[in-house]
């Protein structure tokens, strides 16, 4: 099978100049060169010839290889005369062979990995599509359409999926575009803090990246495209809301309520429902007195105004999370003041790289050179996958004598430390503001953009460590009783967390999802199921966010692959409904809490986290290992639910 890329097969036709193609064949990891040869080839002689002479070194966040002179230049010219030759001859192997990936892979990435770990990056890498696993021997019937709530990455994906297994499809967007957050986030500075070879569909990949963490327009752009590749924009329903769902037990579909954008509303049916809407949509403003007296600019980041101009303001920034911190890199050299009011501070990692500019001979290469995307993005991957999970588990006995719950833990702590110490001086007053009093990954770690820290050091900046205590027509009042004066007021503070809990769901009996819910604690089964709601799957479900690594396009892909599993499950069993049982719900729900007690989740109760529930429950991010998730949901365990 060959590679699933989106960048171009390159030939002897396409007339790029050999010159050109040594020039950027010489700035590239010679590993991945190597790698590169032997899929090209299928010939496991090339790694048995070159393989000894390459070795590793750590170039943070992956692994770089190193080799001398001679065997750079002559793994070079055999990739020169391979992508050259008019006739090239078939590979004796499939650049996805199992036996021969278990080979590439620690080769290009630099790092060994066990044998389990080998199934996921082939799919991950992109080198081929997920694997079904259930017999296809009966066709997916013609009435088995699919309803997909949202047009965002998740909502993208399941249309992919879709189109692929021939399953008619319709999504309900309420904006009047495809992106999702993509579409709706733009306040300055606004960007993706997952890499972008590695923060996009495996069978989408981009080779044009321009940056390693690319700014939310670039992001929305490819997603756009990949839309308009597929006709996904023919399939959906844009200015359209769904309002509620109701199950109708005699015709095995979902009845649909929507509105348009006009305020029309209408029923739709569906067999399927799959919902791709995200859970952080609401703008959450901070319960201050006096917030909407204020006789200036104020403003939530989610709701930003790309026509508001801040130059020359006295602006407040709320909150010290991501949102806050790419915003105050953004908006520090165009502002007369800024306060930023901190309730507690994150930890905040430095940039590894000096630029975050991709160079150009990787999109180069990516372009003209087949396999080369591919091992971008697994690099990528791997450098910010499972490689990062021992950082979330805790060390009982390290934790019991340390702030940091482990110590690989540590070592993010002291990184941590040492940049906050490089930037605002050992000990200092300001230090001290924005050092936590938690373990690393308490609540979501930032990613500096490049100028968040020292922005703070700035004449004309200032950190309030606290929350305001009121606001004025004038400005905002601090806890010691200083009157701010300030043009704008940006609320950097978050979203409500909205397990569907706006919409109304009503599965089979009539019973309420919320209240299967109740008291804020949303519960999922395998691939966001619930018992009682049939042929009902959540992509952004409770626990299944990955927060120790990767990003949430990984969740969404084994997701959409899981769920692909269940209707053929059903077509196989002549079905046309299923739901897990409640046995199988609460099994998986209690493994679930069983090993979240051993995460940093569950350890650092005093850091403020949208990941757990006022309960202390932790309900949004998953406890396992990337690995693990990936095998749970390769195909449904049939015995766990109820088929109907």
């Amino acid at each position: 099978m060959t590679s699933s890329t989106t960048a171009p097969r390159f030939a002897a036709d396409d007339s790029v100049d050999p010159g050109l193609l040594r020039a950027h064949l010489r700035l590239a990891d010679p590993a991945v060169l190597l790698a590169v040869l032997a899929q090209l080839t299928g010939d496991h002689a090339v790694l048995d010839r070159h393989v000894d002479a390459i070795s590793h070194i750590s170039d943070p966040p992956e692994m770089a290889a190193v080799a001398d002179s001679d065997t750079v230049a002559e793994i070079i010219e055999r990739l020169v005369d391979v992508l050259g030759s008019e006739e090239r001859p078939a590979p004796d192997l499939a650049p996805d062979d199992p036996a021969f990936f278990a080979r590439l892979a620690p080769l290009a990435l630099g790092v060994a990995m066990g044998e389990e770990f080998l199934p996921m990056l082939l799919e991950q890498g992109g080198f081929h599509s997920a694997r079904p696993v259930l017999p296809r021997t009966t066709p997916l019937p013609a009435d088995l359409d699919v309803a997909i709530i949202g047009g965002g990455l998740a909502g993208i994906a399941a249309a992919l999926a879709a189109t692929k297994e021939g399953i008619a499809y319709r999504i309900y967007e309420r904006n009047e575009d495809v992106g999702g957050t993509w579409l709706i986030q733009n306040y300055p500075g606004v960007g993706v803090d997952t890499p972008s070879s590695y923060y996009s569909l495996s069978t989408e990949l981009n080779p044009d990246w321009t940056s390693y963490y690319p700014k939310g327009g670039e992001y929305q752009d490819y997603l756009r495209g990949v839309a308009d590749r597929h006709g996904i924009r023919r399939h959906t329903r844009f200015g359209t809301e769904v309002e509620s769902l109701v199950w109708d037990d005699a015709s095995y579909r979902w009845n649909i309520h929507v509105r348009s954008a006009d305020g029309t509303r209408s029923t739709e049916h569906a067999a399927a429902v799959i919902t791709a809407a995200g859970y952080l949509n609401r703008p959450q403003f901070p319960p201050v007195e006096g917030r909407k007296t204020f006789a200036g600019i104020s403003i939530h980041s989610g709701e930003w105004d790309p026509a508001l101009d801040l130059t020359g303001k006295r602006v407040a920034v709320i909150g010290a999370g991501c949102t806050s911190a790419q915003i105050v890199d953004s908006i520090v050299d165009d502002v007369r003041h800024l306060t930023l009011f901190q309730r507690q501070p994150h930890w905040v990692a430095p940039r590894k790289r000096d630029s975050d500019d991709v160079p150009e001979h990787h999109r180069w290469l990516s372009r003209h050179v087949p396999y080369y995307a591919n091992w971008l993005r697994l690099k990528a991957f791997w450098g910010s996958a499972d490689s990062a999970y021992p950082v979330v588990i805790v060390d009982p006995e390290w934790a019991a004598s340390h702030l940091s719950i482990s110590r690989a833990n540590d070592m993010l702590l002291q990184d941590c430390l040492a940049y906050i110490d490089r930037t605002f001086g050992a000990g200092s007053e300001l230090a001290t503001k924005v050092t936590p009093d938690f373990a690393p990954f308490g609540k979501r770690i930032i990613r500096d953009p490049g100028g968040y820290y020292p922005a703070l050091t700035r004449e004309h900046v200032e950190v309030v460590a606290a929350e305001p205590a009121r606001v004025t027509p004038e400005g905002i009042v601090t806890p010691d009783g200083d009157l701010i004066e300030l043009d704008a007021i940006v609320y950097a503070t978050g979203f409500h967390l909205d397990f569907l809990s706006t919409m109304e769901i009503r599965g089979r009996d009539g019973k309420l999802l919320t209240e299967e819910w109740a008291g804020n604690d949303p519960r999922a089964y395998r691939g966001g199921t619930v018992p009682g709601f049939p042929n009902l799957f959540i992509t952004s479900a409770p626990n299944a966010n990955p927060s120790h690594g990767a990003g949430n396009n990984f969740g969404i892909e084994v997701a959409v692959h899981y769920i692909v599993e269940c209707l053929h499950l059903l077509a196989e069993r002549g079905a046309r409904s299923l739901e897990p049982t409640r046995a199988a719900y609460d099994a998986y729900v209690e493994e679930i809490d069983r090993a979240m007690e051993k995460t940093v989740w569950t350890h650092t109760p005093g850091a403020h986290t949208y990941y757990r529930n006022d309960s202390g429950r932790v309900i949004v991010a998953s406890p396992w290992r990337l690995v693990d998730v990936w095998q749970q949901h390769r195909t449904p365990i049939e015995e766990h639910f109820v088929i109907r």
